[in-house]
């Protein structure tokens, strides 16, 4: 569990690493679990691995190569002592709405811009703990998280500009404007670590030039109180706003109950479970 300290430090600086490691024995199976999404998704880009706790994902369905996932990733999903820490953070009641496994590659490994998460998702009103749990030792030489302290405190979504590179993980980049006199800090991470994050902190990541792979799998929580908006996710893909359709996006109640009330846990729960 989080000590006051550590409530205090989070949202004060919208980051935290907890004094938490995951038992080996979870780490080993994470890693291994690692190896076989890498070798059932040959033609997927390891940098970043959307959803691998859905079988199959029908909002990655607009994609050239969707991920194939695993049963397997939704129980890291669930681990008690995680899932207490957040819900230290952001309330009892907590709804699982995407993962993602960053597998960043040693040498070739992508940046990651600086950005908001709140930028790209459909929750009203924004509001998500992102967990990062290092699946290996993740530090600056090999591109580990970057954030900018403090940066959440406005509840501020700045303004983003579109990034023309493929040698990024992401195309929206924060204007400059918003790390005027700002002072990033790296968040290097032991294997088993993990890392908890505020959906508006500005963050990003480094390029990989290391021999070392770094990679991490993230979960993204929201609490019951918000709401998964898929009509919105629905719009924003029709739009070409996202390259993604979150109105199809499965979501799950992973403790409590649905607070705001309008969020729908049916949504996509047949195709994520059945594969395409």
């Amino acid at each position: 569990m989080l000590n006051e300290q550590d409530i205090e430090g989070y949202h004060r600086d919208g980051q935290l690493v907890p004094d938490y490691t995951l038992p080996p024995e979870t780490l080993a199976a994470m890693r291994a679990a690692l190896d076989r999404l890498l070798a059932d998704n040959p033609d997927h880009a390891s940098d970043s691995m959307l959803c691998p706790h859905l079988v199959h994902d029908p909002a990655q369905d607009m994609l050239a190569v969707p991920l194939r996932g695993s049963a397997e990733w939704m129980a890291f999903a669930q681990i008690p002592e995680i899932l207490d820490m957040v819900s230290q953070l952001i309330g009892d009641e907590l709804i699982l709405w995407g993962t993602t496994v960053f597998g960043k590659p040693a040498r070739i490994g992508k940046e990651t811009p600086w950005h908001q998460d709140a930028e790209y998702w459909p929750i009203r009103p924004s509001a998500t703990c992102s967990v990062w749990i290092a699946l290996d030792d993740a530090t600056p030489d090999n591109g580990c998280l970057r954030v900018i302290p403090g940066s959440h405190m406005t509840r501020r979504l700045h303004d983003h500009h579109y990034v023309d590179s493929r040698d990024v993980t992401l195309r929206l980049e924060v204007d400059d404007g918003a790390l005027e006199g700002a002072d990033a800090r790296d968040v290097s991470l032991c294997a088993g670590q993990i890392s908890l994050h505020d959906v508006h902190l500005i963050h990003g990541s480094n390029a990989n030039r290391s021999g070392r792979r770094r990679a991490g799998f993230v979960l993204r929580l929201m609490p019951a109180t918000s709401l998964f908006d898929h009509a919105l996710g629905r719009a924003r893909a029709a739009a070409g706003k996202d390259r993604i359709d979150y109105g199809k996006r499965a979501i799950f109640l992973m403790r409590g109950r649905d607070r705001h009330g309008g969020n729908d846990f049916s949504i996509g729960h047949a195709e994520a479970r059945a594969g395409p």
